[in-house]
């Protein structure tokens, strides 16, 4: 994971370990089998899983591991569980080619390439679907939190299935409008994709912003991965000069 987030401040040695099991612990197989992984040279890594007492889980690295093997760490449940869920779909979209932004996308997409040409019905299809006026989703990098938030609440397994096309089409017109830039689409990839062109960058990726957000582990922030990607896309300064201030973040 890419922060920890475990109850316990240091890993637990592996007596730590064998006495939480010994006081009770329950085995969850069923969850364990999530983070089992088959490497090229044959070995099978078989980590355990334990349920505690007070919404705790127990994570136990594959004793068979000389180095980390029968050590642990302990999660509180709903961090937990997302780890789980986080993990399979990893693992899924690893297994069916679906590791890239643009193959993650297309794999979900129902307009794929004619998205450009539809990005005025997504919009009001995302606002039906949340229930919002052209007010609350007004474009601004803000109204970012609420489309995020609602991602939360619908769950990004059914985000993915029901408005992958829909959050695209929201944070690439978000950026558009904002940095003055037009859509464009990317027909010298085996999968066309759209992107973004604007004024002192380079190509602008909503579908990588999308993308990294619902397939993450930490909870949904669109308007934190919009920022990243219009500060990735941005071009170097020529002769010392700043670019223009149209092509800055803005503080709302």
């Amino acid at each position: 994971m890419s922060r920890r987030k475990t109850i316990n401040e240091r890993r637990l040695t592996r007596r730590q370990v064998q006495e939480l099991i010994a006081s009770g612990a329950r085995p969850r197989p069923d969850l364990a089998a999530t983070f089992e992984q088959t490497f090229s040279t044959g070995y099978k890594e078989q980590p355990l899983v334990y349920e505690l007492e007070g919404e705790r889980y127990l994570f136990v690295f594959d004793p068979a591991d000389q180095r980390t093997g029968g050590k642990g760490d302990i999660y509180p449940a709903d961090f937990f569980h997302r780890f789980v869920r986080w993990t399979a779909r990893v693992s899924e979209d690893y297994r069916h080619g679906r590791a890239s932004s643009v193959g993650h996308w297309a794999h979900y997409s129902a307009r794929k390439q004619q998205l450009i040409g539809d990005v005025d019905t997504l919009i009001k299809q995302l606002r039906a679907t949340m229930a919002r006026t052209p007010n609350d989703l007004d474009l601004s990098y803000r109204s970012l939190d609420a489309v995020s938030e609602f991602v939360e609440t619908l769950g990004i397994e059914r985000a993915q299935q029901e408005l992958y096309d829909q959050l695209v089409a929201y944070v690439g017109e978000v950026l558009r409008s904002r940095l003055q830039g037009r859509w464009e689409l990317n027909r010298n990839d085996p999968q066309p994709y759209p992107y973004i062109v604007a004024a002192e960058h380079d190509p602008i990726m909503p579908i990588s912003v999308v993308w990294e957000q619902l397939s993450g582990l930490e909870p949904v922030n669109l308007r934190a991965a919009a920022a990243n990607e219009v500060r990735r896309t941005r071009k170097p300064a020529v002769n010392g000069n700043a670019p223009p201030l149209r092509s800055r973040w803005p503080t709302r």
